[in-house]
Formats: C-alpha cells, sequence, structure tokens
C-alpha cells in the first residue's frame, strides 16, 4: 500500500512507541516512515550500537524511493543518496567537536529541500540543531527493540496508521 507523502510536518510535538520483534519488521517500519517523511525533514536516531538506526534507515530510504545500497556511513561520516527526495546520511558517532560536524556540512544540507537522517544525533549540544522528528531506539532482547518516535502530531498519527499500529 504505497502512503501519500506529507506536504509538511504540523502540530503538537507528540510521541508513539512500537515494538519490532525482527529486522523485517525494523525495515518495514521504516519503509513506511520514509513514505511519509516531506522535503526537507530532519530527523535524528538515537540508540546504543548495534540498537537498529542503520536497517531503520535502510527501510526509509526505500520508502523514499532509493534503490541504491544503504549503508551505514560511520567512517566516512556522510552518504548522499538520490531517489523521490535527496537523502543526505549523516552518522556522528566519531565526532567529538561541535567543528567537526561543521565539516560534514550537516548545518549547511538542512535547507529545507534535502532529507537528512542523522544517525547520534543526540550527540549534537543541546540548541545546535533542531530535528523535525526523534527516534529513539532501545534494544530489549536479541531481535527485540523498542522505538520511541517524537515529533509533529500530523507525522505521528499518519505513521502509527502506515505502519500498522
Amino acid at each position: 500500500m504505497k502512503t501519500e507523502r506529507l506536504n509538511n510536518l504540523n502540530g503538537e510535538i507528540t510521541e508513539w512507541t512500537a515494538v519490532s520483534c525482527s529486522p523485517d519488521r525494523t525495515l518495514s517500519m521504516g519503509e513506511a516512515f520514509g513514505l511519509l517523511l516531506p522535503a526537507g525533514s530532519t530527523v535524528s536516531f538515537q540508540g546504543g550500537l548495534g540498537s537498529g538506526k542503520t536497517c531503520f534507515i535502510k527501510g526509509v530510504c526505500s520508502g523514499l524511493g532509493i534503490r541504491s545500497e544503504v549503508l551505514s556511513p560511520s567512517f566516512i561520516l556522510v552518504e548522499e543518496y538520490k531517489g523521490d527526495l535527496n537523502v543526505l546520511h549523516f552518522d556522528l558517532y566519531r565526532l567529538e567537536e561541535l567543528g567537526d560536524v561543521y565539516e560534514t556540512g550537516l548545518f549547511d544540507a538542512a535547507d529545507g529541500r534535502n532529507i537528512i537522517l542523522v544517525e547520534w544525533g543526540d550527540r549534537l549540544p543541546d540548541g545546535t540543531f533542531d530535528f523535525d522528528i526523534i527516534v529513539e531506539i532501545e534494544i530489549v532482547g536479541e531481535k527485540l527493540r523498542d522505538f520511541r518516535f517524537m515529533g509533529p502530531e500530523n507525522f505521528i498519527n499518519c505513521l502509527k496508521e502506515a505502519a500498522g499500529g
């Protein structure tokens, strides 16, 4: 089922929690998420190593029409993908200073046209960057993950419906 992409992110900030019991479920939730993202969206992904951030982002990119392989940009810091919308996928895990983040181009890329996906967005100092949506992922079992989505009410409500929650 193809979901209509949201035109904007409106409403009070709200949250929703969901559970994934497998990498396939994480990918499908990510795809539903990507199908909704409007141009200019900025998303922070937070969670420990191996929590499923990159797996979820692979699904997001699929929902955004990206057919190329999606990899974690841990060592190159940023990957760019062309799909329905231009996607910039950042990984801030290895960065230690705010100056390092400026060098990645993150702040310049948030121009209202690109989709910005940031792994380890919580490593940025408070007040440095305002994300539209925050996705927290917690490992609760070998394949079990708790997802907490925080964002505008219209997005969260559409995501609940699209992801089967």
